[in-house]
C-alpha cells in the first residue's frame, strides 16, 4: 500500500515523494512512514510534507487541503492483492520548525482499517 500511496500522491503538486528512510531529496517534499495503529484499528500512514522557511502558505495548503483531495477515500490493491482503503485518521499537525534539514514540516495521518469477520 505504501508503493500505491506515493504513486498517489506523485499526482499532486509535489513530485519528490519518498518512503520514511530514503535519502532526502530537495524541498519540497513528502515522507510517507507506514506506522502501527495504535488502537488496533489496522495500519496507518503518517504524511510529513516538507518545505522551506517561508513558505508556510503553501505547506498549510498541501496538508489542510491537497493531503485530503488524494488520499481521503483512496482505494489501492495490496501488494498480496487485497482492496484497501484509506480515511483520514486525525486532524493535520501545526508547522514543525526543528528538521535537521532546516524544512519546515506538517504531517497528517491516514488509517487503512483492518478487515474483521
Amino acid at each position: 500500500m505504501t508503493k500505491a500511496i506515493i504513486i498517489k500522491l506523485k499526482t499532486g503538486t509535489i513530485k519528490h515523494i519518498i518512503q520514511y528512510g530514503s535519502k532526502r531529496p530537495p524541498p519540497p517534499y513528502v515522507v510517507v512512514k507506514p506506522e502501527r495503529d495504535i488502537l488496533g484499528r489496522g495500519r496507518a500512514f503518517r504524511i510529513i510534507a516538507h518545505y522551506e522557511p517561508g513558505q508556510q502558505a503553501w505547506l498549510e495548503d498541501y496538508v489542510r487541503s491537497e493531503l485530503m483531495t488524494l488520499l481521503d477515500g483512496f482505494a489501492a490493491e495490496s501488494r498480496h492483492g487485497n482492496d484497501n482503503l484509506l480515511f483520514t485518521e486525525s486532524d493535520y499537525t501545526d508547522i514543525i520548525v526543528d528538521n535537521d534539514d532546516g524544512t519546515i514540516s506538517m504531517e497528517r495521518r491516514f488509517l487503512m482499517p483492518s478487515r474483521t469477520f
